[in-house]
C-alpha cells in the first residue's frame, strides 16, 4: 500500500526537473519498495499453492471410486427402543415388516439393511481364523464387521466375487455364517480363496462362522479411506447385540416422490417409531472427510484472493513509481530512438525480476508450510487426511500457482507501461 500511496504524490513535472537517482529517495528505497512488493508476491505464491493442494484434493476424494452406486439410494436410520423391544423375535419381526412393506412400495426397486452404512463406519473386535493351509498357525487379528440383509448388496449394486450372498434362511436357527470383502481375501489368504474357512470373535472363541462368499471392496467409512479387510454378518443372526438399523431404498424414477412418502407409509408397522431419513448422495457431501476439508478450502481461498489484491496493489504503485521517477531516462531513450514496446519491455521487466524472486522464495515456503500437510489419516476416519490423490511438491500445482502470480504481476504492470509508452521526449527533456 506504501508504494501505491507514494505513486500518487508523485509529480511528473517535479520529477522531470530533479535528476532521477534522488527523485525516489535513492537505491535504498527503491530496493525497500522491490523488497515489500517481493514479499507480497511470496505470500501470495504460498497461499495459492496451499489453496491449490486442499481444492484438488477436495476433487479427488469428491470423484473417488466409492465402490458402489450411491445414485436415487435413500436411507431410512432408526433406532430401536430397548423397553418396547427386547427381545429378538420382536426386532426380527419388526425388520422383516419393515422391508417387506418398503418393497411393496410404488417406486421402489430393493430395499437393504444394515447395522452401519456406508459413511457411518463399522464396529471393530478381536477375530482368530484358521489358517489358509492345514499345517498354518491360526490368524489373530483385529477387524471391522458390518451385519446386513440378503439384498444389501444388489442394492448398493455391489458384486459378489465368490460363494453366495447371504439368504433369508440365514437365522438364528442356522449355522452362522459370514461374508468378506476383498482387502480380506488378499491380506488373510494371499490369491487363496477363503469360501469355506472359519472365523470367530474372542467375545464368542467358539463361536465359528463359515465364510461363504467375498464381496468386492467399497469404501465403509470415508471416501478416501484405505480399503480395509472387513466382515459381513446376517443382520437375522445378529439381532440380540443391535438396537439400530438402517433400511436402503433404491428409486426406479427418483427419490423425491419416494422420501416424502415413506414415513407414512411405514406407519402401519409402528406408528409410534421415528425414521431419519436422508439420501446417500447427501451423506456422501455431508461426510466427515469433506466437511473437515471445506473450511480449509474456504480459508486459503479468502486469503490467497486478498494476497493476490495486495500483489496488485503493489506491483502497480511500485511500478508506477518507478515510471515518474525514470521519465527523464524514458524520454532520452525515446529521443535516441527506443521504440514503444521497448519503452513498455523495460517497465515489464522491472517488475517480472521482482515477481521472479518473490515466487523463489514464495515457492521455498510454499514447500515448507506443506511439509506440515497430513496425508494419512488419524485413524480410520481419516479425519487427519489434508491432501489426498496429490503430492506436497505437485508440479502442477506450484506451476499453476507461478503462471497465476506472474500475469497479476504482468497485469497491474499493464497501465504504468502504457504510461510510459505515452511519454513525450520534448517534454522530458524541456527541463534538462
Amino acid at each position: 500500500m506504501i508504494p501505491a500511496w507514494q505513486a500518487t504524490r508523485v509529480s511528473l513535472n517535479e520529477n522531470l526537473k530533479e535528476s532521477a537517482p534522488n527523485a525516489g529517495g535513492g537505491l535504498h528505497s527503491r530496493r525497500l519498495r522491490n523488497g515489500l512488493v517481493g514479499g507480497q508476491v511470496a505470500l501470495g505464491m504460498v497461499l495459492v499453492v496451499g489453496f491449490g493442494l486442499l481444492l484438488r484434493s477436495f476433487l479427488h476424494v469428491e470423484s473417488s471410486n466409492l465402490g458402489y452406486d450411491p445414485r436415487n439410494v435413500l436411507t431410512a436410520t432408526i433406532g430401536l427402543p430397548f423397553t418396547r423391544y427386547t427381545a429378538p423375535s420382536d426386532r426380527a419381526r419388526l425388520m422383516r415388516e419393515a422391508v417387506e412393506r418398503l418393497r411393496q412400495m410404488p417406486g421402489v426397486e430393493s430395499v437393504g439393511v444394515a447395522t452401519a452404512v456406508p459413511m457411518e463406519g463399522a464396529e471393530s473386535d478381536q477375530f482368530r481364523m484358521e489358517g489358509p493351509s492345514p499345517n498354518a498357525k491360526p490368524i489373530e487379528d483385529h477387524i471391522y464387521f458390518v451385519s446386513v440383509s440378503p439384498d444389501y448388496f444388489s442394492t448398493l449394486k455391489v458384486a459378489m466375487l465368490a460363494g453366495r450372498p447371504f439368504r433369508e434362511a440365514d437365522s438364528q436357527e442356522s449355522s452362522p455364517v459370514a461374508i468378506v470383502n476383498q482387502t480380506f481375501a488378499k491380506q488373510y489368504f494371499m490369491g487363496f480363496n477363503p469360501v469355506g474357512y472359519h472365523l470367530a470373535f474372542a467375545d464368542s472363541p467358539t463361536a465359528w462362522r463359515e465364510i461363504v462368499g467375498v464381496v468386492a471392496d467399497f469404501r465403509q467409512r470415508n471416501p478416501e479411506e484405505d480399503l480395509r479387510p472387513l466382515a459381513y454378518f446376517p443382520v437375522a443372526q445378529t439381532l440380540p447385540g443391535r438396537w439400530s438399523m438402517a433400511i436402503r431404498v433404491r428409486a426406479t424414477g427418483g427419490t423425491g416422490n419416494v422420501a416424502a412418502r415413506i414415513s407414512n407409509w411405514l406407519q402401519p408397522v409402528d406408528p409410534q417409531l421415528f425414521w431419519e431419513l436422508g439420501s446417500m448422495p447427501a451423506q456422501i457431501h455431508d461426510s466427515e472427510s469433506l466437511t473437515l476439508r471445506r473450511p480449509l478450502i474456504t480459508l486459503f481461498a479468502s486469503f490467497g484472493g486478498l494476497a493476490l489484491i495486495l500483489v496488485v496493489v503493489g506491483v502497480f504503485g511500485v511500478t508506477s513509481y518507478s515510471v515518474a521517477e525514470r521519465t527523464r531516462e524514458i524520454g532520452i531513450r525515446t529521443a535516441l530512438g527506443a521504440a514503444r514496446l521497448e519503452i513498455a519491455g523495460l517497465v515489464f521487466r522491472d517488475s517480472l525480476k521482482v515477481a521472479l524472486a518473490g515466487l523463489a522464495v514464495g515457492t521455498f515456503c510454499a514447500f515448507a508450510v506443506t511439509h506440515f500437510f497430513p496425508t494419512e489419516g488419524i485413524g480410520w476416519s481419516g479425519s487427519g487426511i489434508f491432501l489426498y490423490g496429490v503430492s506436497r511438491t505437485d508440479s502442477l500445482t506450484y506451476g499453476l500457482a507461478a503462471a497465476l502470480l506472474t500475469g497479476v504481476v504482468l497485469a497491474a504492470s499493464w497501465v504504468p507501461a502504457r504510461r510510459a509508452m505515452r511519454v513525450d521526449p520534448l517534454v522530458a527533456l524541456r527541463h534538462e
